[in-house]
């Protein structure tokens, strides 16, 4: 019984090992990722010579780079298994960070955007830049109602009329003096005037 029995624990502990050696195969197996960047319409000489560099976090902590080629075209060639990030680092593009799966047991390679994990990416990557790298902030046109509504407008607004409208609302003294001399002396014409009117006999 007991050299009948060797075999049958020989094969149960195998089966045992077999799983995690399979799964550790598996984790350690390497798959090739390509793809390629398409740069925009607007990307001159300048931007297509500029350095691009690809960083590859892998899931285990380490980071793998690549540079792509005139065309745009990159290569990983050893991508170990499981979920890694891809980050393109550029001067003059800004790029999307790209989540890549990368399958064990098939070598099948899979993207998808990070920020929208829904929308896939197809096999070998295509990535898009997202926009152009703008370093300096756009001067805002000229606008004067915002000149005339700042504080300093306001302040610029007041001194002219304190200056040139205020001097003409000031009534000289001389001036207020005749004034009220021509409306006395039209009041009594008027006054002497109604005196001066016969009395009208009254009818009995």
């Amino acid at each position: 019984m007991l050299v009948s029995g060797r075999p049958q624990f020989a094969l149960l502990a195998l089966g045992l090992l077999a799983g995690p050696l399979l799964t550790f195969a598996e984790s350690h197996v390497s798959h090739p990722v390509e793809g390629k960047l398409r740069l925009p319409v607007f990307a001159d000489k300048s931007i297509r010579s500029s350095k691009i560099k690809l960083v590859l976090s892998v899931s285990g902590g380490s980071q793998l780079q690549a540079f792509p080629t005139i065309d745009g075209s990159f290569l990983f060639p050893s991508v170990p298994a499981g979920t890694h990030m891809l980050d393109v680092v550029s001067v003059d593009l800004l790029f999307p960070q790209v989540r890549i799966d990368v399958d064990g047991s098939t070598g099948r390679v899979s993207g998808a955007y990070a920020n929208n994990p829904m929308q896939g990416l197809p096999s070998p990557l295509m990535i898009r830049p997202l926009a152009k790298a703008e370093y300096y902030e756009k001067h805002p046109p000229f606008n004067l109602q915002g000149i005339i509504m700042s504080p300093y407008g306001l302040m610029i607004g007041f001194a002219i009329f304190a200056i040139v409208v205020m001097p003409m609302l000031k009534v000289d003294p001389n001036e207020y003096k005749e004034l009220m001399g021509d409306k006395q002396a039209k009041e009594s014409l008027a006054g002497g005037s109604s005196d001066s009117t016969p009395a009208q006999p009254r009818l009995r």
